[in-house]
């Protein structure tokens, strides 16, 4: 492996920006990055990162998101599995992603091993009013008590889509796991990521279709397959 500070042209100073983690090197040719710089890989313990020399980070656009969402998703369709980086990682040089991959390695390699031969379906639920949750349990008489029983109630619900409870039973099988956020303010009340395996998504998609009824008054929409961001665990 190959560490220190890169020289770009007229003596610039490149740094590594970080596109992904991977379950394995890609067999072949890795391409290049939405810079049009050549991208290679980094390996550190068993992690392989797939990475570019940038003098600086590409702007946010939608299209500069879409291309590295693209890239990535062209290499994915090899491997196992593939945790995206966050748009616009960057470190100092290959010695300071090292030090990073090795801090983490533990929780890297578990969220390689959650996503392997999994893509991500994202359902979004709308309504005009937001599905009731039951009462908070009783925290005792004294303020600090309620206090603390509002948070474990407030926590709940922002864990949990009670608007889909009717469409559960049909999504067995289907969804490994879940990440919800909550924004209930209508007409969008949450954002439900579903972890599947690949290859799963037209059946995904008819489950949800099929059970539109069982979740009236609320409705949903689907979009999907995505490469598993919500998922993962960012590398730096």
């Amino acid at each position: 492996m190959r560490g220190g500070p890169r020289g770009g042209a007229r003596g610039t100073v490149s740094r590594v920006y970080l596109y992904a983690l991977l379950s394995a090197a890609p067999a072949g040719e890795t391409g290049v990055g939405i810079s049009h710089e050549p991208l290679r890989t980094v390996t550190a313990d068993g992690l392989v990162a797939l990475v570019g020399d940038v003098v600086e980070p590409p702007a946010v656009s939608a299209e500069a998101l879409r291309a590295q969402d693209t890239l990535v998703s062209r290499l994915a369709g090899a491997l196992d599995a593939v945790l995206p980086a966050r748009f616009g990682t960057v470190v100092a040089d290959d010695a300071a992603l090292t030090q990073v991959l090795a801090r983490r390695r533990t929780e890297l390699m578990q969220a390689l091993q959650r996503v392997a031969g999994c893509e991500q379906m994202t359902l979004r639920i709308w309504g005009e009013r937001s599905a009731p949750m039951p009462p908070a349990a009783a925290g005792g008489d004294g303020p600090g008590s309620r206090y603390l029983a509002g948070r474990r109630h407030a926590h709940e619900r922002a864990r949990r889509a009670a608007e889909l409870d009717g469409l559960r039973p049909a999504l067995v099988g289907l969804v490994r796991e879940e990440r919800i956020e909550r924004h209930d303010r209508p007409p969008l009340l949450a954002t439900v990521q579903h972890l599947i395996s690949r290859g799963a998504s037209a059946r995904y998609r008819a489950t949800v279709e099929a059970g539109g009824a069982l979740l009236a008054p609320w409705r949903v929409s689907v979009s999907g397959p995505w490469l598993p961001y919500a998922f993962g665990e960012t590398a730096a």
